[in-house]
């Protein structure tokens, strides 16, 4: 039996790689990254007879390494877990969070994109964002979500 297909057959009923696991084993390397880096700035700084300064350093390697370590080990824990439907719903919520916050920065990328020839402001009543063309006076604007009607200055 090849070790492909042992591999498969171990990976059977179990989680596998996901969004939040692709995420996690980033975010692990990148803490032992940094974590290395401190090490190297804890070693400049007793060269250079700053012993606080190294014991800062090393103190934040100490930190780092160990996130990065129970990131790492999160991260296999999801990868090789078999309640999948647990796991599956913590990867629906951290996509949904991720969408959010992906369509917020599109947002506003559109608003300072749109910046010198329309105005952004809310609703008074249901704060619901409102765009309208900039140097236009005093206008009457209606909410499309409430029918709120108000006037403001653009």
């Amino acid at each position: 039996m090849r070790f492909r297909e042992r591999l498969y057959r171990f990976m059977q009923g179990r989680n596998g790689v996901d969004a939040l696991a692709k995420c996690l084993n980033k975010l692990s390397f990148g803490c032992l990254i940094v974590a290395i880096l401190f090490t190297f700035i804890s070693v400049i700084c007793l060269r250079h007879a700053a012993p606080t300064g190294a014991l800062v350093f090393r103190i934040l390697y100490y930190v780092t390494y160990g996130i990065g370590l129970l990131l790492m080990g999160l991260w296999i824990f999801r990868v090789f877990s078999r309640n999948v439907a647990k796991r599956q719903k913590e990867n629906t919520r951290y996509l949904y969070r991720v969408q959010k916050c992906e369509r917020r920065f599109a947002s506003l990328k559109q608003r300072w994109k749109d910046r010198k020839t329309f105005k952004y402001f809310r609703c008074p009543q249901c704060r619901q964002m409102i765009r309208a063309p900039r140097h236009k006076g005093k206008i009457r604007v209606t909410c499309s979500k409430c029918t709120h009607v108000f006037i403001t200055k653009t």
